[in-house]
């Protein structure tokens, strides 16, 4: 290749870089690479922000959540967070609940009677009644979806899964009554 050619080659490149720099696209691509594990594992959250309300004030509250959340913080969270009122099949309605249900539950256990029940109900609908097998399929699902996507759920929500959902055999039971006892009514 003659050196004519070369550098025809090379401006063109040059000229293409300069095109997408103008219309942002290293910008978009930059942006898209420095999201954090807390903004991939929320994402969907925060994108229907746009048609529910409370989902976006759910995904800023979820962003300054932790040990040291006020109760009247976690309460406006929760508060946000059932306004959402995502609707879809049942499996589709849970894997869209669990990763937020789960890093709450990390930071503050005590809401458990308060939000357990999206990972129970939609499980219990799908057939699963029994305490032991509805926590082996919450794990179970947590595995898949960390082999489909790694930041499906935050480190906490892994945590809370594998430490501390085996130890809530009483309050699984417990909402597996009450879907019973909603079925009977």
């Amino acid at each position: 290749m003659s050196f004519n050619a070369l550098r025809f080659i090379h401006k063109t490149v040059i000229h293409k870089q300069n095109i997408l720099l103008e219309l942002g696209i290293f910008d978009w691509i930059k942006n898209k690479e420095t999201k954090t594990e807390f903004e991939k594992t929320f994402a969907d959250l925060s994108r229907m922000s746009s048609i529910v309300p409370s989902a976006g004030k759910t995904f800023d509250l979820l962003k300054n959540l932790n040990s040291e959340t006020t109760e009247s913080q976690t309460d406006y969270l929760i508060s946000e967070f059932n306004k959402i009122q995502y609707a879809s099949k049942t499996n589709s309605t849970f894997y869209f609940y669990f990763p937020i249900v789960t890093h709450i539950l990390y930071f503050k256990p005590e809401y458990e009677k308060d939000i357990l029940r999206y990972l129970i109900g939609p499980n219990f609908a799908n057939g699963t009644t029994n305490t032991e097998e509805m926590i082996s399929l919450i794990q179970g699902a947590m595995k898949y979806k960390l082999s489909e996507k790694k930041e499906y759920l935050t480190k906490e929500s892994q945590n809370w899964i594998m430490n501390i959902l085996p130890k809530l055999e009483n309050e699984v039971e417990h909402e597996i009554q009450k879907c019973w006892k909603e079925l009977n009514e």
